[in-house]
């Protein structure tokens, strides 16, 4: 596609694409020069996951603000870490721009830029943005943001357009027909004048498409296997393998997906999601460990919930292990506080992590899948940690009961999740279905091999939040804490 814009002619002659995305065979994408080509108002974006619409959002900030001084940028993020994201991308795009039309670095932060020639880019978190005129506002992931809150940000990001050139970017994955999102893009209620639409399935970008130029021509008219097959590269192939058929068509295909197939669905998930949630994600075992003394602190300080119950699912098919810990608080909620997720992780080493956090924080018991491979684990979990661990199997009527409970307690608004896309999808992507001998069972064999391992955890933590009681010993070494003799028995 032809730069037809200062912007996008600017980007094409000074930025070295492969530098700034950090990926060698990297090329410029169609809708990469849309999106640059754009000088209008309004621009929104249906995508598919992992086409760098948020690369290309950093790409035109950081290109607006070398070429238009003192102009500010803002995004606007699902949560912390990708607030963060955004700035590492537009650092990386300023390190591959020819140093000699660049402006140099005036102040800079994990959320912040600021250049000499006045403008700055500035990532938030999930939460409305005001105050700046001329502001270029990017909001990534839109459908994504919780129930209520796309309006609110959305609300917030107009008025700072208004004076000036100032503009409004939005891009997402959809997240089921419904949503500020989803209403402004298929313009099903009302219409939306001034917006530019562009739609991105993973078929057009080269990322995740063997041949983009002939997929143009006759992917759309193909099935998401023929087509997945015929042009998705390996890493694709194996991704659509071991994902429920609707699920990979929202995520990579822009289908906005039925509610009906779902257990828990979108509305529920998005009730409970809190964009303030004081919680720890790990995703090794030397993370996890080291986030130990700062829970104990928070503990300490009435932050988090001085009692905690958990869930291990064991990976089999794609070794990946899942634990959840959910703070058991005495007004009934159960907030999701810790998720460690093992990935390749040795079974040594991840017997030596479940150890230490359950033995060392205040856990009340901690249900773990005992199912073939993590017979062994759960055992030794049992008599490693003075039976606060609890192996479980995984049967059909106990998963009917876990997923019963975890969804009753979801539709309560009992169970405060994280803005975390992996695991709300996750939780989506359980479905249930009724067997020949009319029995419900929840997943099916494609699911078996996805096998929604952050659900999974995160119901057993549900469960095991009503067996067992903390007692003294287990909080001794964390010091007073608020309401203590309210809280155990």
């Amino acid at each position: 596609m032809a730069a037809k814009t200062v912007k996008a002619q600017f980007a094409r002659d000074f930025v070295n694409l492969q530098d700034a995305a950090q990926v060698e065979d990297a090329v410029w994408e169609d809708f990469q020069i849309s999106h640059l080509n754009n000088s209008g108002r309004f621009d929104i974006t249906l995508k598919s996951r992992q086409v760098a619409w948020s690369f290309t959002a950093a790409l035109d900030a950081m290109v607006d603000a070398i070429i238009n001084p003192g102009t500010p940028h803002l995004f606007v993020s699902i949560n912390l870490d990708e607030a963060a994201e955004k700035k590492r991308y537009a650092k990386a795009i300023w390190e591959a721009t020819r140093p000699d039309v660049r402006p140099e670095i005036k102040a800079d932060s994990v959320y912040h830029l600021e250049f000499e020639n006045g403008s700055r880019l500035i990532s938030h978190p999930c939460r409305p943005v005001r105050g700046k005129a001329r502001a270029r506002i990017y909001l990534d992931e839109m459908a994504h943001y919780p129930h209520g809150l796309d309006r609110l940000i959305y609300q917030a990001a107009l008025p700072a357009t208004v004076r000036g050139d100032g503009y409004v970017r939005i891009g997402s994955s959809p997240m089921g027909a419904r949503g500020l999102f989803w209403e402004i893009y298929e313009q099903s209620l009302r219409a939306w004048p001034g917006f530019v639409r562009h739609l991105v399935p993973w078929w057009t970008v080269h990322s995740l498409c063997k041949d983009v130029a002939m997929a143009a021509q006759i992917a759309q008219e193909m099935t998401t296997e023929e087509r997945v097959r015929a042009f998705g590269t390996n890493a694709l192939l194996e991704i659509f393998e071991n994902m429920f058929l609707e699920d990979f068509q929202q995520e990579y295909e822009c289908a906005w997906l039925d509610e009906t197939v779902s257990w828990i669905s979108w509305e529920v998930i998005q009730r409970n999601q809190k964009p303030d949630l004081l919680w720890w994600h790990a995703r090794s075992v030397d993370e996890a460990l080291a986030m130990l003394p700062e829970i104990h602190d928070a503990i300490r300080a009435g932050q988090i919930e001085a009692a905690l119950a958990g869930g291990i699912d064991v990976g089999r098919k794609r070794d990946l292990t899942e634990f959840v810990a959910l703070g058991k608080s005495t007004t009934g909620q159960l907030p999701l506080r810790i998720s460690v997720s093992l990935d390749r992780v040795p079974y040594d080493d991840q017997q030596r992590c479940f150890v230490e956090l359950i033995n060392r924080l205040t856990f009340t018991k901690v249900l773990v899948d005992q199912n073939g491979i993590g017979a062994q684990l759960a055992e030794n979990l049992h008599r490693l940690t003075g039976g606060k661990a609890e192996g479980v199997d995984f049967t059909n009527p106990s998963k009917e009961v876990w997923a019963v409970e975890a969804r009753v307690q979801a539709e309560r608004g009992n169970t405060p999740l994280p803005l975390d896309r992996d695991l709300t999808y996750q939780i989506h992507s359980i479905k249930r279905s009724v067997s020949p001998s009319k029995k419900n069972t929840f997943d099916n064999d494609r699911n078996e091999k996805h096998h929604a391992d952050k659900f999974w955890a995160w119901a057993l933590a549900v469960s095991a939040v009503n067996t067992g009681l903390a007692s003294w010993d287990d909080v001794e070494d964390l010091g007073h804490v608020e309401d203590y003799v309210s809280r155990w028995a």
